[in-house]
């Protein structure tokens, strides 16, 4: 939403937020001299942001969604959409600054920030290119009109949304790749069955370019990236088949990735404790961890892999219980801590994290444990990081925390 405020701003519109983590949410918010109120898809019934809307409505007042906005202001762009359950907000950080160092001077929307936009999680620019995220949660891709479309990865993922599973996963994205226009672009991984599946369904005209390891082109990068793992490659991968297919010199798209520092917590380095370094990552699907430790194991492959996991919604962890299990199986030590329980989207089922560490623990005994407190986790992180050791916080929710208090960088724990 910030980005969103600020780039309303830019078009000359007065603009005021409200939010948990700085004026709370409450009716009193929203006045009667207000054109439109603008929600998340996280504000709904039943989280704390719908007491705005109802008043809103009560005043008379528009509410729309953050996605219906956005499809709004960009209908008349050279909209270039980064889609798929993993891998956006890299990949659009990434083809935003190839496409700012290559002078095309876009406006780019990430979902979090990057170093390379002023620790930003917006570029505001002056031409008619537009580049976003355009996410699948609440099938907030559709109200966008895309000329070009990156799509990274197709899996059940969002299920608080989709209670039919992959399937109607699969089914809402050929309804979002048919808004392509038959003169458009959909730039794909054809590492993902899923993708190749869907694209085999598509009734656009769209020309498709594939990239992945298993692609005829685009299949590999050979110069050195900052960040390590087989999922950074891919996501560079996606970003030279679009500066390509713009015509960009491969010297500008090279000397851009091979200098980019990643989005802020995506594979983040916060500082050292007793010698040990302190990584933090956004990764919340198994899909997504799993990837994460394989880099962690790349770049320290000599060292002791402790990770904290912060579990997020009982709506995604209940049925992938068995694939997050599986996912750690790489780290050498995991620290589990409950649940973080997501008002307005999520409900209480019959699933703890002492159930996924049990789950962990069958593959090996003793690798997982629960914590329940920050504090008491720093404690037992004291007794084993040293040299030997490199720390990963990963999940959703401000797990990163932790590994900021350990650097000193932070005072007050999560609560």
């Amino acid at each position: 939403m910030r980005g969103l405020e600020k780039y309303l701003q830019f078009l000359g519109n007065a603009v005021t937020g409200s939010d948990l983590k700085t004026t709370g949410h409450k009716k009193e918010n929203i006045t009667p001299n207000m054109d439109i109120v603008v929600r998340t898809s996280a504000v709904n019934a039943g989280s704390p942001g719908w007491c705005e809307v109802e008043e809103a409505k009560r005043l008379n007042i528009k509410v729309v969604k953050r996605s219906e906005l956005i499809g709004e202001l960009t209908c008349d762009k050279k909209l270039i959409a980064i889609s798929g359950m993993h891998g956006k907000t890299t990949i659009t950080a990434m083809v935003g600054l190839i496409m700012v160092n290559a002078g095309f001077d876009p406006t780019v929307l990430v979902g979090d920030e990057v170093t390379e936009f002023n620790n930003d999680v917006i570029r505001l620019g002056q031409s008619d290119w537009f580049v976003l995220e355009a996410c699948e949660y609440d099938r907030s891709f559709l109200d966008f009109s895309p000329n070009v479309i990156i799509l990274s990865n197709i899996e059940a993922e969002h299920l608080d949304t989709y209670p039919g599973g992959l399937p109607e996963i699969k089914e809402t994205f050929i309804k979002y790749l048919n808004r392509l226009p038959d003169d458009g672009v959909l730039i794909a991984c054809c590492d993902d069955e899923n993708v190749v599946d869907v694209i085999g369904k598509l009734k656009t005209k769209a020309k498709v370019i594939y990239y992945g390891f298993s692609a005829p082109k685009f299949n590999e990068i050979t110069f050195p990236l900052s960040s390590p793992g087989k999922h950074f490659q891919q996501n560079a991968m996606a970003a030279l088949a679009l500066a390509d297919h713009l015509s960009i010199e491969p010297k500008i798209s090279e000397k851009t990735l091979s200098i980019f520092k990643g989005a802020h917590r995506r594979f983040e380095l916060i500082g050292e404790y007793n010698n040990a370094d302190l990584i933090d990552d956004y990764g919340h699907h198994p899909t997504e961890i799993k990837a994460t430790i394989s880099a962690l194991r790349e770049r320290y492959p000599d060292k002791e892999k402790v990770v904290v996991f912060w579990p997020h919604q009982y709506k995604r962890i209940l049925p992938l219980l068995d694939e997050f299990a599986d996912a750690f199986q790489l780290a050498d030590k995991v620290i589990i801590k409950p649940i973080y329980f997501v008002p307005g989207r999520d409900e209480i089922l019959n699933i703890t994290s002492s159930d996924l560490v049990e789950k962990i623990n069958q593959f090996k005994k003793d690798k997982a444990v629960f914590i329940e407190t920050d504090e008491q986790i720093i404690g037992y992180l004291k007794k084993m990081l040293n040299r030997d050791a490199v720390l990963l916080t990963i999940g959703i929710p401000p797990v990163y925390r932790i590994a900021e208090l350990l650097a000193e960088k932070k005072t007050e724990p999560n609560e």
